[in-house]
């Protein structure tokens, strides 16, 4: 599938449609095609429209194929023409497929006929007679189709804004014996106007808290006087669900609202407790009570909106209580006042909350709230107290103080004092590696060994033992309990030879080792190389050509994760510097040709986003690798540089499917002459699986000239294998040109 030269491209231009010979291909499609074809040129005339869509589709109402007539209702739902309307009409009440009726009900809101409104009404009711059902899909699956219909009735008549509707929308609500339709209802209620409002208004006066509940969160996001009633009754209903949610539907529409300020005294804790990030920032004054209130989860609420908010600053004592609440015997509750503290008292809180820190038996709830306090702080004196905890012996804790120097890191000019420490980190001087034993080191390689000769001997006694009589089992229970054990089973073939992917996922299942292997939540990783590793990550984020030299011991060490961290972050500095420096160029290249795939593909990548043209041909010699993700970051790596024409096209008929999607939108990116061709063609291959995918790429080169293509192609009958294809290739070209 080469490329072609630019003068049949010049002959299409030439020759290209208008959009509305699109329109005329595709209506000549839905109105002759089979039933397959015709299905598709109704969604796609649904997306470009048109005034001969419209009638073509309105035409496609009474195709034979129900499927043809729900697609064109759906075309025509979207096109929203009144012309349908006396079609629509007439499906609704005599079409017996429900889809085609759902679909003829949504257009007619659309476009606001009032000729529906009476067939809603009925429909809202019951199972018409007046009105063709499908029976015989009734009795061949149990299911109603009219429950879908009452549905889509309750949203038209909503839309439409018919009053009449309310009194059989609330006789709806209460069958018992029906669907639970309350959610969509009572928003139908409110969007009718203010008789809908009333309705709503009155179950929060009904026995059913459920009812009361979503009443009240509809209610509550409605204006008026009625409304305006309900809410307050609904802020004192004795159920704490109905307050909370008439409190959640106010906080979203004016979190300030004076008449939320009484939930916040609320008898209930859980009500206090949920009202106070909704609404606590408005109300500074209740605040200075629900700080010491008896329930431990409003406390927590208060000081995490403290610790949000710094300008709520005026409660009396504020630092002082902090201060005692930070010794709490709760761990939650002095975690929460550190982070609440060192926004209120930022000046003073680094020293204080350095000590906490070298305190004794601190739990890791605090350590992490001390680490938060610190990074909101900031300074100096921050970035070295949470040197202290990076060697911690809690990954999270270690990974959350250095996320938070690296955060201060960039938040001053570069260098500065965290900078440095992550350059240290990275380095492995800021967490030392143990020093190990001789003799340790000496009796744990004897224990290894010991080990690998008892396993090699199980083995060897596992092969010489005699194989037992078949034993048959004396019941039903004791075959399926596996009492019997058939020599019959073929053994493994010797000649089978196991990949390297194989081999990686028996690895990680643990396969050949004694014992049941486990996944631990948290891996149980030794501190400095954790450090480095999650160092060299967060440097990705410093465009620096200094980090970017730091980077290269971590390239080349050896350690397989470490590596790939750094040439992942390389990639990252990439994309922000002129330049890289050649040493790391130069590593980088040899990890391209890495025995590992993973580091292949990152090096590939990293190479890409350096803009140096020395890369091309060790990018162009890696299309070729045998493991598709290397040969996917390739083709990105070239088109980034340019180059994307550079043997890429050959790979449109590459066995990976991703592989051949990344070669046709790095090719798109060219807008090389003959490019549309090649890629209409590209569209047809593999059964049409990128078609869409390649229609889109050609809206941005040559929308013209792709819609002539697909259109001759529409027009050859020796080709209708495509014209699947074609029909959704016009649909992706032509769906935001809507044709007059």
């Amino acid at each position: 599938m080469n490329q072609s030269s630019a003068e049949p491209s010049q002959v299409v231009k030439s020759s290209a449609r208008k959009d509305g010979d699109v329109c005329s291909a595709l209506c000549d499609v839905l109105l002759g095609g089979i039933d397959i074809h015709r299905v598709l040129a109704a969604q796609a005339l649904g997306h470009i429209g048109g005034n001969e869509a419209v009638d073509a589709l309105i035409k496609a109402l009474l195709d034979e194929d129900e499927d043809v007539r729900t697609d064109a209702a759906t075309a025509l739902v979207r096109l929203g023409d009144s012309r349908a309307d006396k079609q629509l009409l007439e499906n609704l009440i005599g079409d017996p497929c429900p889809e085609v009726k759902l679909a003829a009900m949504t257009a007619l809101a659309a476009t606001r006929n009032s000729e529906v409104v009476p067939w809603l009404l009925r429909i809202l009711a019951s199972r018409d007679e007046d009105i063709v059902w499908d029976e015989d899909e009734f009795y061949a699956t149990g299911w109603d189709d009219w429950l879908d219909m009452q549905l889509k009735a309750i949203e038209g008549l909503a839309n439409l804004g018919v009053e009449e509707a309310v009194p059989g929308i609330v006789t709806a609500i209460n069958d018992d014996e029906a669907q639970d339709i309350t959610d969509v209802a009572m928003k139908a209620l409110a969007r009718i106007g203010p008789s809908g409002i009333a309705a709503l208004a009155a179950y929060l006066e009904n026995d059913d808290a459920r009812l009361r509940r979503h009443a009240a969160l509809v209610i509550s996001r409605c204006d008026g006087p009625v409304a305006q009633s309900a809410v307050l009754r609904a802020i004192g209903d004795p159920s704490s669900e109905v307050r909370l949610a008439v409190a959640r539907g106010l906080a979203e529409k004016n979190p300030a609202d004076e008449r939320l300020a009484v939930l916040l005294l609320d008898d209930q804790p859980q009500v206090r407790a949920a009202a106070v990030p909704l609404c606590g920032a408005h109300h500074e004054s209740r605040l200075d009570l629900l700080l010491d209130d008896k329930d431990m989860n409003v406390r927590l609420a208060v000081l995490n909106l403290l610790a949000d908010h710094p300008e709520l600053s005026n409660i009396p004592l504020l630092v002082d209580r902090l201060r005692a609440l930070m010794q709490s015997p709760s761990k939650l509750i002095a975690a929460s006042a550190v982070g609440a503290f060192a926004v209120a008292e930022p000046d003073k809180a680094a020293s204080e909350l350095v000590d906490l820190m070298a305190g004794e038996n601190i739990s890791t709830e605090v350590q992490r709230g001390v680490i938060s306090g610190l990074k909101a702080v900031g300074g100096d004196e921050a970035v070295q107290g949470l040197i202290g905890v990076v060697a911690c012996d809690d990954r999270q804790v270690r990974l959350e103080a250095m996320s938070a120097i690296a955060d201060l890191a960039a938040q001053t000019a570069w260098p500065n004092i965290a900078g440095d420490t992550l350059l240290a980190a990275v380095s492995g001087d800021l967490v030392a590696a143990p020093e190990i034993e001789p003799e340790q080191e000496k009796d744990e390689t004897a224990d290894d060994q010991e080990e690998i000769v008892g396993e090699a001997q199980e083995a060897e006694e596992a092969v010489v033992a005699e194989p037992e009589d078949d034993v048959f089992p004396t019941s039903t229970l004791e075959s399926i309990l596996g009492g019997f054990k058939s020599q019959a089973e073929a053994p493994p073939p010797e000649d089978v030879e196991l990949t390297d992917e194989d081999m990686e996922f028996l690895n990680l299942t643990g396969a050949g080792k004694k014992g049941r292997r486990t996944i631990p939540v948290v891996p149980d990783v030794v501190a400095h190389e954790d450090v480095r590793m999650f160092a060299a990550r967060l440097l990705g984020n410093f465009p620096h050509s200094g980090v970017t030299l730091a980077l290269l011991d971590p390239l080349c060490s050896g350690e397989k994760e470490l590596q790939q961290t750094a040439i992942d972050s390389l990639a990252h500095l990439a994309e922000n510097l002129s330049e890289l420096p050649v040493e790391v160029l130069e590593a980088l290249k040899a990890e391209a040709k890495s025995e590992n795939r993973d580091i292949r593909r990152q090096a590939v990548r990293a190479l890409g986003c350096s803009k140096d043209a020395s890369v091309v041909m060790v990018l162009i010699n890696t299309l070729d690798d045998e493991d598709s993700f290397v040969r996917r970051e390739a083709i990105r790596s070239l088109g980034r540089l340019g180059e994307a024409g550079a043997g890429v096209g050959r790979l449109l008929a590459d066995p990976d499917a991703f592989v051949r999607l990344t070669a046709a939108q790095a090719l798109a990116e060219t807008a090389a002459p003959g490019v549309v061709e090649t890629l209409v063609e590209f569209s047809y291959a593999f059964e049409g699986y990128h078609g869409r995918e390649t229609a889109r790429m050609l809206t941005a080169i040559d929308r013209q000239a792709a819609n002539a293509l697909f259109i001759k192609t529409l027009h050859d009958e020796e080709r209708k294998r495509y014209w699947k294809v074609a029909i959704e290739g016009l649909e992706e070209l032509n769906r935001s040109q809507i044709s007059a």
